[in-house]
């Protein structure tokens, strides 16, 4: 999946937690970023397929955008 002014592969995140239209997502160097996607649904589920960890764990959240 091409994600636009992504700069980082799967491989390289540990967690996410999304805040309003931003994505916090932790490093496995420990450093953490901020992300607005354009598509918040699309880059969700990019983080989900790749098995980066969802830091809030709530269902209903990542459910919404599946």
């Amino acid at each position: 999946m091409l994600l636009q002014q992504f700069s980082y592969q799967a491989e390289e995140l540990r967690s996410f937690i999304l805040s309003v239209d931003t994505f916090i997502l932790t490093l496995k160097t420990g450093r953490t970023v901020h992300y607005r996607p354009n598509s918040i649904g699309m880059f969700l589920r990019w983080l989900l397929e790749n098995n980066v960890r969802d830091s809030k764990k709530h269902l209903h959240l990542t459910e919404l955008f599946r």
